[in-house]
């Protein structure tokens, strides 16, 4: 496929035009982090449960934050 001196024009128009956006983190990404290590370390590192250490984490923070919603 041979391309034309516009076609790379254009593509390189394009790419300079386009915004190229990082994902960012939840808020609480590193509370969220550490406490899905102690978990890990918990269980002596065995692996394969790390998506479980995750949501348990992450369900923990949700229930410390809506408790601390309804103290208020």
């Amino acid at each position: 496929m041979k391309r034309t001196a516009s076609t790379l024009q254009k593509t390189s128009q394009l790419t300079s035009t386009t915004a190229i956006h990082t994902p960012q983190l939840p808020r609480n990404f590193e509370q969220i982090r550490r406490r899905a290590e102690e978990f890990y370390a918990a269980r002596n590192g065995m692996i394969g449960m790390t998506l479980n250490d995750w949501l348990k984490a992450e369900q923990e923070l949700i229930q410390e934050l809506e408790k601390q919603i309804t103290n208020k």
